[in-house]
């Protein structure tokens, strides 16, 4: 009886959740009955009532409060009639049922056992399940022991006694043998007003099924001259083709351009004797005529990855749009890319031999009015490690690429021949570390139009440490300081480098780890000298009770014995005899949070770049952070936040500015109304394209809890666009 009075879940019109930390306080604990504790005695059932009497052979009937407990149900009713010769049990009369999973009430209950099948019929069931929340109720629920009917049903997810919103159904067929269901004339209301309805659908049990999801809706800027705000519908379906395959197909109407079609479909690749399991996955929409240039617009993004073995693993990517304006007009997303790349890359890495190659292509395509870069068609790398004794290390690469160029005018393009060499020895020790280390290296350019060119370079780094530590008091609490002085000797060659061509080299930004390492350059086309002496200082204050860092303070500067370093030309030009002054200041206590890097100008005083950032957090849903950034006199400024107005709403915002040129990057402004049955928000994004050129988007999403979202990307936008903000409201 347990089993066939357990309700599958039923689930119509549903998309995937993932539960989250739940801010907003609802009640759990309200159930159709008390609570009953089940019997210990797992042999024989506790049978109780007011009265008992045996009214035939093999009969028994119980009246007032009869109770039959056992080890694994409940059931409560004003009578129980037992007929052991036909192994029928007839309960009427407020009837109680529970077990495990399930609470419900009823008129009336019958279970007939059958050889090995249990029947059941209930009348007037209302009906809970605590775990899930699910609970409604049914005129009358049949069980054959193959299948459940439900008649007249209506149910919800919303907190018992709270239904702002539920299903009805005409009919409900659940087959858990066969993994399916049906219903019949469902309605989905909302406050009681009909908003959705279906006359017949069909669904699996357990595991992914076909069906409709929730549809979105969007308002957003038509950048097109002389055209006013559109609005975006977007109703997808889902399609559960196999366990290892699916796809979503979308009608995605635009009011101004006219209607694209999307599709998104997913493979598991099964293993094989030739490949480990794999994943492809591959989206195309398509829009037959834009109302606006009446053109055909189109995108196509693919990707498989495909593990050979646990050494070997290849993955592609073909990512292509009918034209450059595609995410400004249509998708209203990515449209501060400049280019999308198609890839091609094969790597292997054997850990245990510290061994690893790759075989690496792309191409470009710009979009948004993007400029070209260099790509790589195609790279091949090979490297190799060589653990020694005593902390010896040597470590030996090879990576030849050919760089093509695809924009306008003239650029030097050909094929760039990286080897090197690097052998170091670590010496670590409870109070010190040392790590000296040789490297060589050599890059041949063999170029197109171009006299072909060569550079070698021998460099040595020797890296040291001292490692302090003391007890103190900071704030009143027992604190554990370490304090770890830090020296750094870098020796590289002076070399004139402006003959070179410079494929893949940008100034990076600078930082305290980067001064130890003197990388002043990404890539490999340009190489700094250096004749240096680092000095940097590293402190910690540990809390002795809970072992997290509190205070982190790192400073460094640099000390040049020479006095010219190569600029990202590859010319040779004067620098003074010691770097800026970099520092990191890291805090944190209880709810606030302070990062702040600092680079400090000793002969003028000035700060000349910081990233500086405060944060004050109560929960992901009542917090605020002020960012300000300096970097080449350029000045920009972040908020970031979210403020309960009270227990049911709160606002949420994000702003990037930069104060230089009066521009906002970009910015997100919202409400949210959430219940502990359903929820409702309202977000604006604003992003910056060109010029005087924004892409505006509003998004509006209602939220039937455990149910459905109307528009479920728009959390996972939120949470990109405003860090530490909870986006779910589906919780």
């Amino acid at each position: 009886m347990r089993k066939q009075l357990i309700l599958s879940a039923i689930i119509l019109l549903s998309t995937a959740v993932n539960a989250q930390s739940v801010v907003l306080s609802c009640q759990k604990n309200n159930l159709l009955f008390p609570k009953q504790t089940f019997s210990t005695n797992v042999e024989e059932l506790d049978i109780s009532a007011d009265k008992s009497e045996i009214s035939g052979k093999n009969k028994y009937l119980l009246t007032g409060n009869a109770t039959i407990n056992s080890s694994q149900y409940y059931l409560f009713a004003d009578t129980i009639n037992v007929n052991k010769s036909n192994k029928i049990i007839n309960a009427s009369g407020n009837v109680k049922f529970q077990n495990d999973k399930l609470m419900l009430t009823s008129a009336q209950v019958v279970i007939k056992k059958q050889g090995d099948t249990t029947h059941a019929s209930a009348q007037q069931v209302r009906f809970h399940y605590p775990d899930s929340k699910l609970n409604g109720q049914a005129q009358k629920i049949t069980d054959d022991g193959t299948q459940q009917v439900f008649d007249s049903l209506s149910y919800s997810l919303c907190p018992l006694g709270n239904n702002d919103w539920q299903i009805k159904a005409d009919k409900v067929t659940l087959n858990p043998a066969a993994n399916r269901g049906s219903v019949k004339n469902a309605t989905i209301e909302f406050f009681g007003v009909p908003i959705f309805y279906i006359p017949y659908h069909k669904w699996i049990l357990q595991g992914r099924g076909s069906g409709l999801l929730a549809p979105s809706f969007s308002n957003y800027d038509e950048l097109a001259k002389n055209k006013e705000n559109g609005y975006q519908v977007r109703i997808p379906y889902y399609f559960n083709i196999a366990p290892d395959r699916d796809f979503l197909l979308t009608l995605n109407h635009l009011s101004t351009r006219g209607t694209v079609l999307e599709g998104v479909y997913r493979q598991l690749i099964a293993k094989t004797d030739y490949w480990q399991a794999g994943r492809f996955e591959i989206e195309g929409q398509y829009l037959p005529k834009d109302d606006i240039t009446n053109d055909k617009r189109w995108l196509v993004d693919s990707k498989l990855n495909l593990p050979v073995d646990d050494k070997l693993n290849v993955d592609i990517k073909i990512n292509r749009v009918s034209d450059s304006d595609y995410f400004k007009d249509i998708a209203h997303h990515n449209t501060s890319d400049s280019a999308l790349y198609s890839q091609i890359d094969v790597a292997y890495r054997d850990n245990a031999r510290d061994l690893s190659w790759s075989v690496f292509s792309e191409s470009e395509q710009l979009i948004n009015n993007g400029e070209a870069e260099y790509t790589r068609a195609p790279e091949l790398s090979i490297a190799k490690g060589i653990q020694g004794l005593g902390g010896r290390y040597s470590y030996f690469s090879l990576n030849r690429t050919e760089f093509k160029y695809g924009g306008g005018g003239t650029k030097t393009t050909g094929v760039r021949t990286y080897a090197q060499a690097n052998f170091k020895r670590s010496v670590v020790d409870n109070a010190y570390s040392l790590t000296p280390s040789l490297n060589f290296s050599t890059t041949d350019y063999n170029l197109n139009d171009a006299k072909n060119q060569r550079l070698s370079l021998v460099s040595f780094h020797l890296d040291s440490k001292l490692f302090l530590e003391r007890e103190t008091r900071l704030f009143g609490s027992h604190f554990i300081q370490t304090l770890s002085p830090r020296l750094s000797y870098r020796y590289t060659p002076e070399k004139n480098q402006n003959a070179l061509p410079n494929f893949d080299s940008e100034e990076k930004d600078r930082s305290y780890e980067s001064l130890f390492s003197n990388q002043k350059f990404t890539g490999i086309d340009r190489v700094n000298s250096a004749n240096s002496f680092t000095l940097g200082l590293e402190s910690d204050f540990i809390n002795a009770a809970t072992g997290n860092t509190t205070l982190s303070l790192k400073a460094a500067q640099t000390f040049h014995v020479d006095s010219q370093e190569i600029n990202i030309d590859g010319n040779l030009e004067n620098r003074r005899k010691y770097s800026d002054i970099l520092a990191e200041i890291n805090f944190t206590a209880d709810n606030f949070i302070f990062n702040n890097a600092l680079q400090f100008n000793p002969k003028t005083n000035i700060l000349d770049e910081h990233d500086s950032a405060i944060t004050y957090q109560l929960n992901r849903r009542k917090f605020l952070t002020l960012a300000h950034h300096k970097e080449d006199n350029i000045k920009s400024a972040e908020l970031y936040g979210a403020y309960p107005i009270n227990t049911k709403v709160h606002v949420f915002a994000g702003v990037n500015r930069s104060i230089t040129d009066s521009i906002t990057n970009k910015k997100t402004l919202g409400i949210a109304y959430e219940s502990c049955c359903w929820a409702l928000r309202l977000a604006h994004f604003k992003k910056h394209i060109s010029g005087n050129d924004y892409d505006r988007v509003i998004n509006f999403e209602l939220v039937f809890k455990g149910l459905a979202s109307t528009s479920p990307n728009l959390a996972k936008r939120l949470e990109e666009e405003i860090p530490n903000y909870l986006g779910n409201l589906n919780n």
